[in-house]
């Protein structure tokens, strides 16, 4: 195992969580050289990421008991391919030996376009490179040529600096946040779909009148708006469904049962924003000092620092609209002809999904239900369709599937919509290699 291997895993293990605050003490320390001030700013990004991605993981959990109800109600439906999320993913790049040159040149593609214009964005989120190296080693374990493997990692990588472009100016107007992208391209490539689905409401004459925003709800019902209140609504209603089977045969304990998944989830939207805030706290001065940095000696031009998206999922109307959604994808998958895939480890990409549904609405409700509703089944076919490939790829390398299925997937690894379509126009030619 060689050392530049060894490196890239560590990375890659490392997570955001902890790769984002390190990037950014290090940058901050070279361009202020205030180690106190870029410490105190790094450690509340630290805090506000590593909390939000525990209180995260808990929501996601949250719907396990009503996913195990779903699936139940519709017991008939067969599932060949298993959701196993970020492992699958993992495997397929750490299997990969061309991981290492996938990352200069996707280093050195950004730093071309930024001289010629071509992009505004400075990704320095480093871990965002898995969604690049996943496309590359994809295509290389078909070819089994390097430079095609590349070559494919380094178009989705343009594209996805390109779409970060456009959908700043919406992180800018509705989330606040001044001065940077999300360039992970299962995530941004979203956007125009989206943008798309909301561009079309606008030209149908009845729908382009329906507006329910998320913020004009909550000054119009006042207290009951408050995350802490909708939380425990939704979260004892869906505690209710769990137990609807035998709810009134044995009421006393499935009330305290739908009590406490109230409570839970209460709590889970209280804390959520508060992490949210504390990485902000950290963030927004950080981001200010390296801007004013590059305005000051590199240049006048305004560029975009490049960061997980996991910067803005903490936000009330997108966890609001996850506790709908998630248990939704669930149901779809049931009644959705063409499905083979059970979401499972990778339901926590639903909020990340729904950043750029809530973004180009700006948080209208009926217009970001309907566009996640159009978009999850798009999301579940694509990734039945890549279970294939992954599986493909499992076998060539004797990785062992899951035990009750035939195929693996990964709704994180297979999201990228723009992959996939690239794959498909080139299919006939890598058919060749199959």
């Amino acid at each position: 195992m060689s050392v530049t291997y060894r490196v890239v895993k560590y990375i890659i293990e490392l997570g955001p969580v902890i790769l984002i605050p390190a990037i950014l003490f290090i940058i901050s320390l070279i361009i202020t050289r205030r180690p106190l001030k870029n410490l105190k700013n790094c450690a509340f990004i630290l805090i506000g990421l590593v909390s939000l991605s525990i209180l995260l993981t808990l929501f996601v959990n949250f719907f396990e008991p009503i996913t195990n109800t779903i699936l139940q109600i519709n017991s008939s439906k067969e599932f060949e391919i298993i959701d196993k999320g970020w492992l699958v993913s993992k495997e397929v790049i750490l299997n990969s030996p061309i991981i290492f040159q996938i990352i200069i040149a996707v280093l050195i593609l950004n730093i071309i376009m930024l001289f010629l214009r071509f992009t505004r964005t400075i990704n320095i989120d480093f871990w965002s490179y898995w969604s690049f190296l996943l496309v590359g080693s994809i295509i290389f374990a078909i070819t089994e040529i390097k430079w095609i493997g590349i070559l494919i990692a380094m178009i989705v990588a343009a594209i996805t600096l390109v779409l970060s472009d456009i959908y700043a100016t919406y992180i800018e107007s509705y989330f606040g946040f001044k001065g940077i992208s999300t360039p992970q391209a299962q995530i941004i490539c979203w956007a125009p779909i989206s943008h798309l689905i909301n561009t079309v409401f606008n030209k149908i004459p009845f729908i382009r009148r329906i507006h329910i925003f998320y913020e004009e709800i909550q000054y119009k019902i006042g207290v009951v708006s408050e995350p802490m209140i909708i939380g425990f609504i939704l979260g004892f209603i869906i505690g209710a469904i769990t137990r609807y089977e035998n709810f009134y045969l044995n009421i006393g304990p499935n009330l305290l049962y739908a009590l406490s998944h109230g409570l839970t989830l209460s709590i889970i939207m209280i804390l959520l924003p508060r992490s949210a805030n504390l990485l902000l706290k950290g963030l927004v001065p950080t981001i200010y000092d390296i801007k004013s940095f590059i305005s000051q000696r590199i240049t006048k031009r305004e560029l975009y620092i490049g960061l997980d998206p996991i910067v803005l999922v903490g936000q009330p109307s997108i966890i609001m609209l996850s506790v709908i959604i998630i248990p939704l994808t669930i149901y779809i998958s049931t009644i959705l002809p063409g499905n083979a895939v059970l979401p499972k480890a990778d339901l926590i990409m639903i909020p990340f999904i729904l950043i750029w549904v809530i973004a180009p609405s700006k948080s209208d409700i009926f217009r970001s239900f309907i566009s996640a509703v159009i978009m999850i089944p798009i999301v579940l076919w694509i990734t039945t369709d890549m279970g294939y490939l992954f599986t493909n790829f499992f076998l060539k390398y004797n990785i062992e599937l899951v035990e009750g299925y035939k195929k693996l997937s990964s709704i994180g690894g297979s999201s990228n919509i723009f992959f996939w379509i690239l794959l498909k126009i080139i299919e006939p030619i890598f058919n060749l290699f199959l």
